[in-house]
């Protein structure tokens, strides 16, 4: 067999946004091929097929998300500081980078489950991955003290990062669905108020 002649990281790289603004099902094979720069010999020897790229890409995006939301907490020692980093932090990776369609393109993870839901058992176990990143990344932010040294019991975090994660994940639909600016940064407050309020323990 030939070496390969490119560097598959870069061409994944190249694949992602293209997958993300369209999805799966919208990204056809002639616009993978020009965006990763590949003919059709080289893509099938390399991933065999468009679904195998697609995981891939899956892959790559969980673990520039994981890299993200742990810059954002870094330094940070109190559970309202480092909840609202993690909400801005998604809301930035989420924005259009090429300005294109109505400026977002979504959360990799919430597009996709809209898009093939439990279809796919591959897809889905990496869905439900990313689901956990997120609650995990929710969870140490939440698991903080507040300003006033009060900590939020297990029960609390846990149900607590669930909500912010099913909350965030709204959000960046009405996003692409055009939600206005000032509402979009309304209901991040609005979020934001609801994991900083202390559950009764």
């Amino acid at each position: 067999m030939r070496p390969k002649l490119f560097d598959p990281d870069a061409v994944i790289a190249s694949a992602l946004p293209l997958f993300w603004r369209q999805g799966y099902e919208g990204t056809h094979m002639p616009e993978l091929l020009d965006a990763m720069g590949l003919g059709k010999a080289s893509f099938y020897n390399a991933f065999a097929s468009k679904h195998a790229v697609f995981l891939t890409v899956l892959d790559r995006y969980l673990s520039a998300v994981d890299h993200v939301l742990a810059r954002a907490l870094e330094g940070v020692k109190h559970r309202d500081e480092a909840a609202a980093r993690l909400l801005d932090a998604i809301l930035t990776v989420a924005r259009d980078q090429e300005g294109r369609t109505v400026g977002w393109r979504g959360c990799l993870i919430g597009n996709t489950a809209l898009e093939m839901g439990a279809q796919d058992e591959t897809v889905r176990n990496r869905l439900n991955q990313g689901v956990r990143l997120l609650r995990r990344y929710f969870a140490k932010a939440l698991s903080l003290a507040d300003s006033d040294g009060r900590v939020l019991p297990d029960s609390a975090v846990s149900a607590l990062a669930l909500h912010a994660v099913a909350g965030i994940q709204g959000i960046l639909v009405l996003a692409k669905a055009g939600l206005l600016e000032e509402e979009i940064r309304a209901a991040k407050q609005a979020l934001l108020f609801t994991l900083q309020a202390s559950p009764p323990i």
